[in-house]
């Protein structure tokens, strides 16, 4: 299944500090975060939240260090993929929003 790269803020760092950090680990990308993208998406026991932010890319090529493989994907193609199920409510916001024009 498919998902969203980023993953948990480490102590002391900002969120939008942990998806830069995040790509950079999973991507080997350097990204300039934009702005928040949908509501927050309680996971599990409510303990942790989902939180999708737009992106720009900086500098670097995406490759899937971290993850078998990687794909850009366009606005018709969202629905191209199984995402896992805690991404799957994004998309709607994605497809609804200026991000992918």
């Amino acid at each position: 299944m498919w998902e969203f790269p980023g993953g948990k803020v480490e102590p002391g760092e900002s969120e939008t500090g942990a998806l830069v950090r995040e790509c950079q680990e999973e991507l080997g990308v350097r990204i300039a975060v934009g702005d928040r993208i949908g509501d927050d998406i309680p996971l599990g026991h409510r303990r942790t939240v989902l939180k999708i932010f737009a992106a720009r890319l900086v500098d670097g090529d995406p490759k899937p260090l971290e993850h078998a493989a990687l794909r850009w994907l366009g606005r018709d193609e969202l629905d191209d993929v199984a995402w896992l199920p805690a991404d799957a409510p994004i998309v709607a916001a994605l497809r609804a929003g200026p991000w992918l024009d």
